[in-house]
């Protein structure tokens, strides 16, 4: 799920039994672009560091996330059944829908991630350069659980590997990914509580959000749904983030 080359090949069947599991790649993309962030905050103007931040953050993934994005904003925007938007979904050629999505989806997320930048650019102490690697790594980590929420008493919404990761999801799968992630809560001793807690409901509202979406238009969860779900989680964690540091700093 990154480009990073860590581990080693495995079947989908081991990819699956790890699925809970998730929140750990968010792990390494936050840390990788976080420390990036970091050794480039005394360089970099802010919205060219806000730039190179985002786009390291979406490229470790390979774009993979990012084409389920398209896929959605190329369904939402078709009239239809479930069956007539999935069809819309696969077809690789993407539409106005999805162009889009994609484009206000990364505008708003460097938009805030450029805000974050401007407070660490020039710090005088490491704790106010920190806040745009911190706010990284908290979003990177966050937007993963969606996937999890997601395949959590659900259903596919048609045949594929996303439906092979759906099978036997269970409260204690979720759990896990929880647990997992928990650590990267104690980012709230540099950008304060109140911007954990935003971003931890900026994430909840999206997922749920494309939950209900999903079953009321697809007639279930899919990869591109997935995927989605970690791009506008990712956007949502660093709006809330922004704003929580702006009012409360």
């Amino acid at each position: 799920m990154t480009r990073l080359p860590l581990g080693r090949g495995a079947t989908f069947e081991a990819f699956v039994t790890a699925f809970p599991l998730v929140p750990l790649v968010g792990w390494m993309t936050g840390l990788a672009t976080g420390l990036a962030a970091l050794l480039l905050v005394d360089f970099a103007p802010a919205q060219v560091l806000a730039a190179v931040v985002l786009g390291l953050a979406v490229g470790l993934t390979g774009l993979n996330q990012a084409d389920g994005l398209l896929d959605l904003g190329d369904g939402l925007m078709v009239h239809g059944d479930a069956r007539r938007r999935l069809e819309v979904m696969h077809d690789p050629h993407g539409g106005v829908g999805a162009i889009g999505l994609v484009f206000f989806t990364y505008l708003v997320a460097f938009a805030a991630l450029s805000d974050l930048a401007g407070l660490s650019v020039g710090a005088d102490d490491l704790s106010q350069a920190a806040v745009l690697p911190a706010a990284v790594l908290l979003a990177e980590v966050l937007s993963r659980l969606p996937f999890l929420i997601l395949s959590w008493h659900s259903h596919a919404s048609h045949p594929g590997l996303g439906e092979q990761a759906l099978e036997g999801f269970a409260t204690r799968h979720l759990a896990l990914g929880l647990v997992v992630s928990a650590p990267a809560l104690l980012t709230g001793f540099v950008l304060g509580w109140p911007a954990v807690a935003a971003a931890a409901a900026g994430m909840l509202l999206v997922a749920l959000f494309l939950r209900r979406t999903a079953f009321a238009l697809l007639g279930g969860v899919g990869g591109d749904v997935m995927g989605a779900s970690q791009e506008l989680s990712r956007t949502a964690c660093l709006v809330a983030i922004a704003l929580s540091v702006s009012l409360w700093p």
